[in-house]
């Protein structure tokens, strides 16, 4: 696809917002009001580029029983990877954009809200006409295990020359680029080929084992990669069948060219790697997937203004992570640095490895 037409937003930019450091002062409201032109002007923002679409949580109140009706609760939740790590940027008072699709019905326009309620800039999530927003519907037993997902995500299949080309536009005054694989490869080969060539921080998550495959050959040069041992395995074409497997695994990953490494490993904690730095950070006690694991993305997107070290960006992301499974909504500053220096204490304090 070649992508030749520049979006034209209509209408003029809104003020900025107040930076981070009035951020507990500041009505999120007002924040999102001025949403649609926010950060004009500013340089410090990020930019997230990815899936947004609404997450159907169906649980059982029993054992789950297949091939029959189970009892249970049905909820939904605004989800898609960059957009929830938008989001949780946006209740840590960080400046954020977030480019995605939404179709142009009722769903895309909630998406939009919640997004904006949060702080996010909304004016990059494209309303396609004739296209339903997606959608990915779970099924979980009642210790929140996945038993079967469905995702009709069809509408990120196609991206629109201008918003590809809106996106990039931003890339010079953003801080860093965050980027998922819901995206048509060739979109993130152009965001990829901008951000390097700008010399921007990348970001990347692998987002699951069969959308890890888009993610090959275009990691040289990433800044940091987040991923899951079976993401790994995809990333890096062999299988794993030890903690000694994916120490190795991430290693060679860095020696072909991506900076920081990071693979989320159950109880095990995290593995943590560059070219002159590796080790095990501790797992908080609840498991760190789907929406805790955009959160922990989203705290080491936080740390990176910070000259923190890879344990303590790695335990930003872990007290984030922790944070969100208990509730959503804007954060305290004070209660996540005060959980960052646990985990970051944690350091090496892990399970049997074997």
């Amino acid at each position: 696809m070649i992508y030749q037409e520049v979006f034209k937003i209509v209408g003029k930019w809104g003020d900025a917002v107040e930076k981070r450091e009035k951020h507990n002062g500041l009505d999120h409201e007002q924040k999102a009001r001025g949403n649609a032109g926010m950060l004009e002007g500013i340089t410090e923002y990020w930019l997230c580029v990815g899936g947004a679409n609404v997450d159907v949580q169906g649980v059982t109140s029993a054992r789950l029983l297949p091939g029959t009706s189970n009892p249970g609760e049905v909820h939904q939740a605004a989800g898609g990877v960059a957009r929830n790590v938008a989001e949780n940027l946006g209740w840590l008072g960080e400046e954020v954009q977030l480019f995605a699709l939404v179709g142009e019905d009722a769903d895309g326009e909630w998406l939009r809200q919640v997004t904006a309620n949060s702080g996010v800039a909304t004016h990059g999530m494209l309303r396609i006409a004739g296209k339903s927003t997606g959608r990915y519907l779970a099924i979980r037993d009642r210790d929140g295990e996945l038993y079967t997902a469905v995702a009709d995500m069809e509408l990120n299949e196609e991206w629109p020359a201008e918003i590809v080309q809106q996106g990039l536009k931003r890339l010079p005054q953003a801080a860093g680029l965050f980027l998922d694989a819901n995206l048509p490869v060739e979109v993130m080969r152009a965001f990829l080929a901008e951000a390097r060539k700008l010399d921007k921080k990348i970001i990347v998550d692998p987002v699951s084992v069969k959308k890890a495959e888009k993610w090959k050959g275009l990691l040289e040069g990433v800044h940091i990669l987040v991923a899951s041992i079976d993401e790994l395995e995809v990333l890096g074409g062999q299988s794993l069948h030890s903690y000694n497997d994916v120490e190795v695994c991430a290693k060679k990953l860095v020696a072909e060219g991506i900076h920081q490494v990071m693979v989320i490993c159950g109880e095990a904690g995290l593995w943590l790697c560059t070219a002159h730095e590796e080790k095990w950070l501790a797992a908080p006690t609840m498991p760190i997937r789907e929406s805790a694991g955009d959160a922990f993305a989203a705290g080491i997107i936080y740390a990176q203004n910070k000259a923190l070290s890879l344990a303590e960006q790695a335990a930003f992301g872990v007290a984030l992570a922790e944070m969100r499974t208990k509730g959503n909504g804007r954060y305290d500053i004070d209660v996540l640095l005060a959980r960052k220096d646990y985990y970051a204490a944690k350091e090496r304090q892990i399970l049997d490895r074997e």
